[in-house]
């Protein structure tokens, strides 16, 4: 049985496929440290996944869109906050919030943030440091932002309508708003490598999230929540999967479970195979159609899930079996794949009060 995949794509061609990946105008990398351990080597080997990419097929002569959802790097924040007077040993806390927000220079900055100060205090966060620097877009400002919260209530859910609060003024765009990770956006993998947190020593990270396309892709990546990261073909919105999430408390693997339905209807060849890849919060998934979309690595001390094959020892997800990843708050890692990954979610729904609904695995 085929499965349309509704929650969110990305295109790669079908045709001898682990040759074909190569030279794509789109990328995706997610790697994750073993021991669960934050570290600058870390990000170090995020840049040149992104950068073995660019520099293929001459694509470091072209400029595309980058975004990488990291950790919150605590011990460079340790480092800010002290810089700025307060106590560095609020950046440790689990609520510890960060936020990037990109404000357009169409419009006078200082209304715009005075608003959105007052947004913050309305629900419920106290502000903690701001700082204001030119953006990797033209014409925008990055505006970034660390907080805690008057409570823990619905924390999650609280950060993502603040997210969506912000963004109803024109000129705001919220990359990412979390108590858990931060996005950085940028050009080129040599702007990401030169950013002023990322190129900072005490930058470190353990589980990161990579896309990168350049200008003639058909499809983006599109922030999932107020954090999380998604590549996405633009069949659909993300909104059906933020509904489940924030409206009705499923986790991500419950809602991706429920997002993916079986097709009955047979449809035609397309020239294009399709996975889904969604992160969010303390959980991640992935989801290859065909065999070749999706390729997982593992070294010595580091898990590579790429959509082209990297290293000599890459093999490819097998097309239409999830995999998941469940973090715990120490950092360690539990995979769940196939048969684990249908048990896990058919023992999270059962245990719900609403009606039994049909997943796809």
């Amino acid at each position: 049985m085929r499965f349309r995949l509704r929650l969110t794509f990305m295109d790669q061609p079908t045709a001898n496929a682990a040759q074909a990946a190569k030279g794509q105008p789109a990328f995706f990398a997610a790697v994750m440290e073993i021991n669960g351990m934050g570290t600058k080597s870390h990000t170090n080997a995020v840049l040149e996944t992104l950068t073995g990419w660019s520099q293929s097929a001459d694509r470091h002569c072209r400029e595309a869109n980058i975004a990488v959802q990291f950790d919150i790097p605590r011990k460079l924040w340790m480092d800010k906050l002290a810089n700025a007077g307060q106590n560095p040993e609020i950046a440790a806390n689990d609520h510890f919030i960060v936020g990037h927000v990109l404000l357009s220079c169409s419009a006078r900055p200082e209304p715009i943030q005075a608003g959105l100060r007052q947004l913050i205090k309305q629900f419920g966060f106290t502000l903690l440091f701001e700082s204001t620097r030119p953006s990797w877009q033209k014409n925008s400002l990055f505006w970034q932002v660390a907080m805690l919260p008057s409570d823990v209530f619905s924390l999650s859910d609280r950060l993502f309508r603040l997210a969506v609060a912000m963004e109803r003024q024109t000129d705001v765009r919220v990359a990412s708003l979390s108590h858990l990770h931060v996005i950085y956006e940028a050009n080129t993998v040599d702007e990401l490598r030169r950013d002023l947190d990322v190129s900072h020593p005490f930058f470190a990270s353990s589980v990161a999230f990579a896309y990168a396309q350049t200008a003639d892709a058909p499809h983006g990546y599109r922030r999932l929540g107020a954090a999380g990261l998604l590549v996405d073909g633009g069949e659909t919105s993300a909104s059906s999967v933020e509904t489940l999430v924030y409206d009705n408390g499923y986790s991500l693997l419950e809602a991706a479970a429920l997002v993916l339905t079986p097709e009955t209807v047979p449809s035609p060849p397309r020239p294009y195979s399709r996975c889904i890849v969604a992160s969010l919060d303390h959980e991640a998934i992935w989801l290859a159609e065909t065999e070749g979309a999706l390729w997982r690595t593992e070294s010595l001390s580091r898990i590579f899930i790429t959509t082209e094959p990297y290293g000599d020892n890459a093999e490819p997800l097998p097309p239409s079996r999830p995999l998941a990843l469940v973090r715990s708050a120490a950092g360690s890692l539990l995979w769940l794949e196939g048969t684990r990954f249908r048990q896990e979610v058919n023992a999270r729904l059962s245990n719900r009060r609403t009606p039994r609904l049909p997943v796809a695995f």
